[in-house]
């Protein structure tokens, strides 16, 4: 890591710390949030959660994004969690679950030839995870992270193949 990056950590970190106090007059248990959410292999974009309904918290991610008329990449993905623990103390709210996900991805691109290359990806899995909220200058600022299992079907215009894999998920939301 460069010494930059490390600098910056540390700074994060320090604003992060310093302006937690302000914790104390904030809830941080507001039902919506609005961020950014993504795993590995293509899936992420702009994301809802709605927590709710606890224990169980809903979430849907999507993208469309259109380059040029030739190139696509569409997407749209939702989860069900349900917390096993959850801790609320006066600086944070901490919590560690299990989702369901799904999602749906459609994309287009050219390649050299000019051809159009057409793909549809169907996927879910069942993730491990949690989520650490604390406020950042007076917002309740969410940050999570989950690791699962993966399974899916890739269609393109010349073959069907089956996906598997481990994922990993990350994600930033600001609750309100």
């Amino acid at each position: 890591m460069t010494r930059t990056m490390v600098c910056l950590i540390c700074l994060f970190l320090g604003i992060a710390c310093s302006l937690s106090a302000e914790a104390q007059e904030n809830n941080l248990a507001k039902n919506f949030g609005i961020g950014l959410q993504g795993t590995t292999q293509g899936f992420g974009g702009v994301s809802f959660r709605y927590t709710g309904l606890a224990p169980v918290y809903l979430q849907t991610v999507g993208r469309f994004i259109l380059d040029n008329d030739q190139n696509s990449d569409h997407m749209l993905g939702a989860g069900v969690s349900y917390a096993i623990f959850e801790h609320q103390s006066r600086w944070n709210v901490s919590r560690l679950y299990f989702t369901l996900e799904g999602g749906w991805r459609y994309k287009t691109e050219r390649d050299l030839f000019q051809e159009i290359a057409k793909s549809t990806t169907l996927a879910g899995g069942l993730a491990f995870g949690g989520e650490l909220v604390f406020s950042l200058g007076g917002i309740p600022l969410g940050l999570n992270v989950a690791v699962g299992q993966g399974f899916g079907r890739e269609e393109t215009d010349s073959q069907s193949k089956g996906l598997a894999g481990v994922y990993v998920g990350m994600g930033i939301h600001a609750y309100f």
